[in-house]
Order: structure tokens, then C-alpha cells, then sequence
């Protein structure tokens, strides 16, 4: 019993070190990397402010679900200002030019595949919805006055997010560390997914503890916090830098 104990403090150790590095990163070039990610959030407020005009506040949360699955490729750049960090420069304007310039086939491969894993999340998500509440709007304060209204919401949910849970930690075993392995050497898609997949496969319980704060966070900002994506979307990026680099020193010799 202990030593399941010790180990669930070291998982949230670590976590917390991977964490304060990418924060560490993110201030090496603090309005560089929210400038940037204001783009996402400008999408973000923009797709949120229709659904929640238009009553589907509930569709929102599909939206913000299926973000999970993508942002693995939109945040891609961040891994190439993370090794200009590394190595000792002060990324500026033009490195976001020379790191989508620089990006391997491999990666725009990924994101392609992000991209295909994210519309089978939707069209899922969007078929489930019609189901429960014929696509019509509905606002919140209907939700709160009508208990059955209310109970179908809350099985929606459950049921979506277990489906969205399923699909984001699969995207995560297939993106997280293929990325920068392909941004740091230059290989092919081949090469870069059987380097994320082995890391996830050779410490699974941390992976998917790893994955389930890099997800929650993202989520829970996405959900109700919107305007700290600035901040949160880079230095979780930096984050999982910290984390590939630790698992691929870990992994040892290829």
C-alpha cells in the first residue's frame, strides 16, 4: 500500500517539475508565445461566442472536447522556439516564420491525422446530440428548469466524454512526442509515431497521468477560462518539451 502511495506522490511530482519548466520556458519569450497563441484564442472566442448566442452551449463543449485532439499540431512551432531556448537564443517574430518553414512532412502528416481523428469526434459527437436533443437550441436557464431536459444533458455528456476521453488519449499516444522528435530529427512519420507510442508503452501509468493533466487543463481553460489560453496553451507546450526530453534521455540510446 505504500509504495502505491509513493508512487502516486512521485507521478505528481514530476508532473509538477514538468510543469514549472515549461513555465520557466514560457517567460524566456512571454509575449512572443502569447502573441501567438492569441491567434487560437481570437478561434476560440469567435466559434464560442456563435454557440453560446445561437443557445448550444452544449455543442460548445463538443468543440472544446475535440480541441484536445488537435492541439498537439497547433502548438508544433512552440517545440522549434523551445529549442532555440535550449540552446542558449531568445526566440523572436521570425522563428515562428522559420519554425513553420522548417516543419517536417512528418509533422504536417500528424496533423493531418489529428485533423481526421478530430471530424470523427464531431460527427460522433454531433450524431449523439441529435439524438438527445434533435438539434435544437436550448438555452442554459431551460437546462436548470427542466429536469428532464437536465438528465439528458448530463447523459450526454457522460457518454461524449468517455468517447472523447478514448479518442484524446489515443491522439496523445500518437502526437505527443512525435512532434518534437521530428522537429529535433528531421525523421520520417514512421520513426516519429513509434517514438511517442514506445514512450507511452514504457511508462504507461505516468503517460497517462501526463496526459490527463495536459488534457484537464487544457480542457477546463478552453470550457471556462478562455482568456488564459494565452498563457496556459504555450506553457503546457513547453511543458511536454520538458517531458520528451526527459522520457527520451530516459529511453536511452536508439
Amino acid at each position: 500500500m505504500s509504495v502505491d502511495v509513493a508512487r502516486e506522490k512521485m507521478m505528481f511530482t514530476i508532473a509538477g517539475e514538468w510543469l514549472r519548466r515549461g513555465w520557466h520556458d514560457f517567460r524566456q519569450a512571454a509575449v512572443l508565445n502569447m502573441i501567438f497563441a492569441a491567434l487560437f484564442l481570437l478561434i476560440g472566442l469567435a466559434i464560442g461566442t456563435l454557440l453560446l448566442y445561437r443557445g448550444f452551449s452544449l455543442v460548445y463543449f463538443i468543440v472544446a472536447g475535440g480541441f484536445l485532439i488537435v492541439v498537439p499540431g497547433l502548438v508544433a512551432v512552440y517545440y522549434h522556439l523551445a529549442e532555440r531556448i535550449h540552446g542558449g537564443n531568445k526566440p523572436g517574430f521570425v522563428d515562428i516564420t522559420e519554425g513553420f518553414r522548417q516543419c517536417p512532412v512528418s509533422v504536417l502528416v500528424i496533423g493531418l491525422v489529428s485533423l481526421v481523428i478530430y471530424l470523427i469526434w464531431i460527427t460522433d459527437a454531433l450524431i449523439i446530440y441529435s439524438v438527445y436533443f434533435d438539434f435544437v437550441s436550448t438555452s442554459l436557464a431551460a437546462y436548470k428548469a427542466d429536469p428532464v431536459l437536465r438528465t439528458d444533458a448530463l447523459a450526454f455528456l457522460l457518454f461524449v466524454s468517455f468517447l472523447g476521453f478514448v479518442l484524446s488519449f489515443i491522439s496523445f499516444c500518437v502526437t505527443a512526442f512525435s512532434i518534437p522528435y521530428a522537429f529535433q530529427r528531421r525523421c520520417g512519420l514512421v520513426d516519429a509515431v513509434s517514438f511517442s507510442v514506445r514512450i507511452v508503452s514504457h511508462s504507461p501509468r505516468l503517460m497517462l497521468f501526463w496526459a490527463v493533466v495536459l488534457g484537464g487543463l487544457t480542457f477546463f481553460t478552453v470550457l471556462l477560462a478562455l482568456p488564459l489560453l494565452l498563457v496556459v496553451l504555450p506553457v503546457l507546450a513547453y511543458a511536454n518539451y520538458a517531458t520528451y526530453s526527459d522520457m527520451r534521455q530516459l529511453m536511452g540510446p536508439e
